[in-house]
């Protein structure tokens, strides 16, 4: 396809037709994408095909969910990824991870192939079935083409819905024969879509103008932004904590280190929470949380919910006043509003009192039995941030690195809120193929079981990914949930002693180290006495080498 600049009304057009493969990959071309991820498979191999004789290099994975992740962790460096699958089948084993990627608004584009358009059935032929409709809950925009659209026009619509003012997954199936004929040459007309408004922020700024014991919460969608260096100067100028919204988070809103930064909302910074008169949650859900408790902020008497995306707002938690809007822009649109109220000297240092109070508070003594496990871990790691990238799925382990990670600067820090698991080695791969900077993943050893194939891909591409096991014997969470239901029985509870059925791998299957060793990476197995921080250092110092890998031990309970 021959494109031309648009000049005014002009739109831009192809001057003959192409096959819809090549438009495929004259998109790619285009709109800059280095690197494509996925399996391959027969009825995409046109779209395989035409990738030669250009610089975009197919990235292959042995198993879809891995394709998606990779997509999405490459996505968060580069602002966009490509996945491709194969028919129905493919598409739902990558469905968990494509579910991660909406949870994170990720911008991933999937291309799934499908059965000839001509021959089209209700899902009676091999690989064949509704892609579309399986999709579409987790997608901003799923449609199937059928002979005679234009490819590269549904292509640019996928893109626009992808990476527009409300991100997140978009779906193409793309019949065989629709890849593989020409279609006719179609006008194109570029659009960039864009919020130009500045949010009305007076009320919120007096609001937290007049607090003695304000509190911002925020949420990976005002890094996504660019709106956490708003915050971090907010904070530090009128002495305001700062929280991480309870449970896993996408990004770091602001910087682990910052002087404000107290640390999970449902943990650290619980003691912040409690004593709230004024609370902004800014890029955040309102809340995400896995097992809502409610009550939350009981002393506020003001609370405000900022998310770009309307059907986000005050999901559980109900607002004073809720915003539908660019994060980064309410952040700097509050800024301005701040600086026409300037804070007296007596207030502030209320403030700055008020902030070393919340942040000498012990966690509760069942909280801190959980997270204690993780120390040697996370202050192994507390500088990781600064070394490369961090990719965390470390699941009940990430409330524990969002207070110990040390660094200024938090743009490196990848995680996700979705839960499913087996992301994170597809997210470390794609990450580090983005970034072409090292990348260390702090994975759960049920994590890693879950996502081992992606291992492959990490190996196949000689990444330089330090992997930081923490292996407490099988799925720790699991166990954790079944103690506390045991302990809601209470004297009616029938048997002394928890099962652990399916969570306790301590004397069952391959070793955490053997799964790794057998994909071709070394792996280096810690005994308790042993000091993680010599062995991260040893780790690191490596990783231009390739990937390689340190098993810390944690207790099973």
């Amino acid at each position: 396809m021959i494109l031309h600049a648009m000049k005014g009304n002009d739109m831009e057009q192809s001057a003959t037709g192409e096959r819809g493969a090549r438009e495929v990959v004259q998109f790619l071309s285009d709109h800059g994408h280095r690197h494509v991820f996925g399996l391959p498979g027969s009825s995409m191999v046109s779209i395989l095909y035409e990738l030669q004789g250009t610089d975009i290099a197919y990235v292959p994975a042995i198993h879809e969910s891995v394709a998606v992740a990779m997509a999405d962790g490459y996505s968060r460096v580069t602002g966009a990824g490509v996945a491709m699958l194969y028919m129905f089948h493919g598409v739902a084993n990558g469905l968990a991870n494509l579910y991660n990627a909406w949870r994170d608004e990720s911008p991933v584009t999937i291309l799934s192939s499908q059965q000839a358009s001509h021959l089209r059935t209700p899902g009676w032929t091999i690989g064949e079935g509704d892609v579309v409709n399986l999709v579409r809950p987790y997608t901003r925009l799923a449609h199937e083409l059928s002979l005679g659209m234009s490819v590269r026009q549904w292509m640019e619509s996928a893109r626009r819905a992808s990476t527009g003012p409300q991100p997140g997954p978009a779906l193409l199936s793309l019949p065989e024969d629709v890849l593989e004929r020409e279609a006719p040459a179609m006008p194109l007309r570029q659009s960039d879509r864009s919020q130009a408004s500045t949010p009305d922020m007076a009320s919120i700024a007096e609001a937290l103008a007049g607090a003695e014991r304000p509190l911002i919460v925020v949420g990976g969608q005002l890094r996504r932004f660019s709106g956490s260096a708003d915050i971090e100067r907010i904070a530090a100028a009128y002495e305001i904590p700062l929280a991480y919204e309870t449970g896993f988070n996408d990004r770091l809103g602001v910087a682990p280190g910052h002087s404000h930064s107290l640390g999970n909302l449902g943990a650290h910074a619980m003691p912040a929470e409690q004593r709230a008169d004024v609370v902004l949650l800014i890029g955040t859900r309102a809340l995400n949380e896995a097992h809502p408790r409610g009550d939350w902020f009981p002393a506020a008497r003001f609370v405000a919910h900022i998310n770009n995306d309307p059907a986000k707002l005050e999901e559980t938690v109900t607002a004073h006043r809720s915003l539908a809007h660019d994060p980064a822009s309410a952040a700097a649109a509050l800024e301005r509003e701040l600086a026409q109220r300037p804070a007296p000297a007596r207030l502030l240092e209320a403030r700055r009192k008020h902030l070393a109070e919340v942040r000498a508070r012990d966690l509760p003594a069942s909280q801190a039995a959980i997270l204690s496990p993780y120390a040697p871990a996370v202050v192994a790691l507390r500088d990781a941030l600064d070394r490369g990238w961090f990719v965390d799925e470390s699941v009940m382990g990430a409330v524990a690195f969002m207070r110990g990670l040390r660094s200024t600067d938090g743009h490196r820090y990848v995680g996700t809120t979705g839960a499913a698991l087996g992301w994170g080695t597809g997210a470390a791969a794609g990450v580090a193929i983005a970034s072409g900077e090292p990348v260390t993943l702090a994975i759960g050893d049920g994590s890693l079981r879950f996502g081992a194939l992606g291992l492959w891909s990490i190996r196949e591409r000689n990444l330089p990914v330090t992997i930081v096991v923490l292996d407490n014997g099988g799925y720790g969470s699991t166990r954790f949930y079944e103690r506390s239901y045991m302990q809601r029985l209470g004297n009616s509870a029938p048997f002394p002693e928890p099962a652990y059925n399916g969570s306790d791998f301590r004397a069952v299957g391959t070793s955490t180290a053997g799964i790794i060793e057998g994909f071709g990476i070394p792996c280096t197995t810690l005994t308790p006495d042993d000091d993680v921080r010599s062995a991260v250092e040893a780790a690191w110092a490596k990783a231009s080498d390739g990937p390689n890998a340190i098993v810390v031990p944690m207790a099973f309970e």
